[in-house]
């Protein structure tokens, strides 16, 4: 195949690089979208909530035949069995994911963007320093091509391989990788239409379990853990005993196996002729693991940064620097916040669990429409526990002082 040019090569057509894709597509700007799944958002790796309708109608409108269910509420249940559940209307939904990318990617199509399904990203292409493209396998046929590109987007998901290439990743540490195990269960008992949340290391060291109804009597279920605090057990395993515990007689249709990145963000999301979005760009919540918000949000500040680039015929490091500025001053700041949260409460044995969130959940201001407020819970949990005030210190100075990945 004879050597294409693009102005934008996107790699991934989940929620992130859909939209990058469409985003600059809109300008009028020649753009390429890879997906090396033959079918788009399928298969299905996520709990398929989304958070107030009003956020995510910025991006897409929620039909009803993408709503699986209202979330009207949350359940916490600690380890010790306390139950703290709160009403809260129209906090989410749960969603037909599937779907839910398709009609991103459908979007991104209609834009003028060129979709190929089944396509892999093999590596990036570079001359004197700046990313020009990529190298590209039609995994049907075996076929590889060049296609050239003035910027490639990263948006290859946890798996990704694209960041590191372009020499902004590393490789994971162990535990900034969550283990988790999911299955869709029918003929649950669902009396609320509120997401469940179980703590503790009998369901989920170092993690949580979880519930999120997809209907009156189906639910995703699913265990994320601390791969460092298994004890030896894998994921399926502690979703067996989970599913043994909340809903025993359910039939199990759809299991899923994989990883969620729970790392703090990349100090820098873009280099010469290179930018990356979403879960490759490490910019999911690192508290709860949830990125599809996270993900559009992202994906616009970069699509924004990016046709400013092509409009000035610089796609130089400096040039898409302000990308990275943008998400920092955002919902990069909040992840810092969430970051610095999870590695205090996830590192809580039982009994402090118990005894913490008994007065945690009674403080004004922790929870609001939208969810957790990190430094409100950060807050909280050292008033609840003042000797978690080490931990804090600890691991501030402790993200000081590592190396960045």
């Amino acid at each position: 195949m004879e050597t294409e040019r693009f102005d934008a090569a996107v790699i991934g057509a989940g929620p992130a690089g859909s939209w990058t894709a469409r985003r600059i597509a809109d300008r009028g700007y020649r753009v390429l979208l890879l997906e090396k799944r033959d079918r788009i958002g399928y298969p299905v790796r996520c709990a398929e909530a989304v958070g107030p309708r009003i956020d995510v109608e910025r991006f897409i409108p929620l039909g009803r035949d993408l709503i699986s269910s209202p979330v009207d509420g949350f359940l916490i249940v600690a380890p010790g069995g306390q139950r703290f559940e709160k009403r809260m209307p129209g906090i989410g939904f749960t969603i037909d994911r599937e779907l839910f990318d398709r009609r991103l990617a459908e979007a991104a199509q209609q834009s003028g963007a060129v979709l190929r399904t089944g396509h892999q990203a093999m590596g990036l292409t570079n001359r004197d320093g700046a990313i020009t493209g990529l190298r590209v396998k039609e995994l049907g046929t075996g076929l590889e091509y060049a296609s050239k590109a003035s910027v490639v987007v990263g948006a290859d998901g946890v798996e990704a391989l694209s960041p590191r290439w372009a020499g902004l990743a590393g490789s994971f540490k162990p535990d900034e990788i969550f283990s988790c195990a999911q299955e869709l269960i029918t003929g649950i008992e669902i009396t609320k239409p509120h997401i469940e949340f179980h703590l503790g290391s009998r369901f989920a060291p170092g993690g949580y379990a979880w519930v999120f109804p997809k209907g009156m009597d189906t639910a995703n279920v699913g265990v994320g853990f601390n791969p460092l605090e298994a004890r030896g057990k894998r994921a399926v395993d502690f979703l067996d005993t989970f599913i043994a515990h909340r809903c025993p007689g359910g039939t199990r249709t759809r299991l899923v196996i994989g990883g969620c990145d729970v790392a703090r963000g990349l100090p820098a999301l873009a280099t010469n002729g290179y930018v990356t979005v979403g879960e490759a760009a490490r910019q999911n919540n690192p508290f709860s693991g949830g990125g599809i918000i996270n993900a559009l949000e992202g994906a616009e500040m970069a699509a924004e940064t990016i046709v400013a680039a092509l409009r000035n015929g610089d796609t130089s490091a400096r040039s898409l620097a302000p990308y990275t500025r943008a998400w920092r001053r955002s919902v990069g700041r909040a992840n810092g916040a969430f970051y610095l949260a999870a590695r205090i409460f996830f590192e809580l044995s039982d009994a402090e669990m118990d005894r913490i969130m008994r007065r945690v959940v009674k403080v004004p201001g922790v929870f609001d429409e939208k969810g957790i407020k990190p430094v409100r819970m950060v807050m909280s949990l050292v008033a609840a526990e003042p000797s978690l005030l080490v931990k804090v210190l600890k691991s501030v100075a402790g993200r000081l002082l590592q190396p960045l990945y």
